[in-house]
């Protein structure tokens, strides 16, 4: 894996709804697929190195912001569940009010805490996506575009820069808007580089 451009989906009607997100699984607004048509027509312009593939958290939201960003691109969309949100248990669908009266009490570590019964915590999360992106960088799969969420977006971008101590996985966040493009590059010797984070300069006429 020497390429990665990992990019957060469009605005979803949970967004609108004022629900949870997590794994509740809502569509594109007009907005948001207006979001992914403007990346799509970008990547074909001005792709930042040749894009190999895509692939895509299967959760609605990011299925169908990749499904437009692929057509635009030429390419196919792999489906991988591994690069879905933080999972909410049976927060998932549920309004923020009625999320937050089911909410597991807070404890340390935080990394272990898992905010809803039957979710996970910030640990498993980091877990999962670095499971997923530690195969596809065995399988010699380079130059790719992933589409996933806020919270597993932050933990690809940790991993790629090998920050996996307690307090680096606790402390280091990043502000990842809807369609916003995060470019990541693995050197041959071993170097990372953050070579865009958070770039929505793409959907500025929007």
């Amino acid at each position: 894996m020497r390429e990665l451009l990992v990019i957060r989906h469009g605005q979803s009607q949970h967004h609108l709804d004022g629900r949870t997100g997590g794994w509740t699984d809502s569509s594109l607004t007009d907005l948001g697929r207006a979001q992914a048509g403007a990346t799509g027509a970008f990547l074909r312009d001005h792709p930042p190195f040749p894009l190999s593939a895509i692939v895509s958290s299967d959760l609605a939201r990011a299925s169908e912001t990749a499904a437009i960003i692929g057509a635009a691109v030429g390419l196919d969309v792999e489906l991988a569940p591994a690069l879905r949100e933080l999972n909410n248990g049976v927060a998932a669908g549920l309004t923020v009010e009625e999320a937050r009266r089911l909410e597991t009490p807070f404890q340390e570590p935080a990394l272990d805490w898992a905010p809803f019964p039957k979710g996970e915590s910030w640990r498993e999360l980091y877990s999962r996506v670095s499971l997923c992106l530690s195969t596809l960088r065995a399988s010699h799969r380079d130059r790719l575009v992933l589409v996933s969420h806020t919270n597993a977006i932050i933990c690809a971008i940790n991993w790629v820069l090998g920050l996996d101590s307690d307090r680096q996985l606790r402390d280091l966040m990043y502000e990842i808007r809807p369609c916003s493009l995060t470019h990541l590059r693995i050197g041959g010797d071993g170097s990372r580089t953050v070579v865009r984070l958070n770039d929505t300069a793409h959907l500025s006429s929007r």
